[in-house]
Formats: C-alpha cells, sequence, structure tokens
C-alpha cells in the first residue's frame, strides 16, 4: 500500500482511540458485572483487531508512521 494511504489509514484508527475510551468508561459502569464482563471482552476483541489488522502491519512496513507520541 502507498505510504500516502497508509498514514490515512493509520490517522483513522488512531483516532478512534478517544471513542473506544468513551465506550470504556461507559461499559465500566454497567453494574451487572456478567454483562460488564462480556461488553469488556468485546471491547478488547475490537482492540486486538485494530492492532493485529492494522497497527502491527503498519508498523512493519512503515514504522515511522506506527510510532505516535
Amino acid at each position: 500500500m502507498e505510504k500516502q494511504i497508509t498514514k490515512r489509514l493509520i490517522d483513522a484508527v488512531l483516532a478512534l482511540d478517544p471513542l473506544l475510551g468513551e465506550i470504556d468508561v461507559v461499559i465500566s459502569e454497567v453494574s451487572d458485572e456478567t454483562e460488564r464482563r462480556a461488553l469488556a471482552n468485546r471491547l478488547g476483541e475490537i482492540f486486538r483487531q485494530l492492532n493485529e489488522g492494522f497497527i502491527i502491519p503498519v508498523g512493519h512496513a512503515y514504522p515511522d508512521l506506527a510510532e505516535r507520541d
């Protein structure tokens, strides 16, 4: 993939971080422990898929794009 397109892709994936963080905050407020754990597991799966599907491959192809503050 071209570097410019890869940069746009990684920027979009990283822009999800605050939104996913907000989802995590909401999940932490769910009172039913079983339901909260199930939701947290689903959110963890989203993080895993973003990491394995986008972040890691970009890091291999363009290490400078994967390194962020």
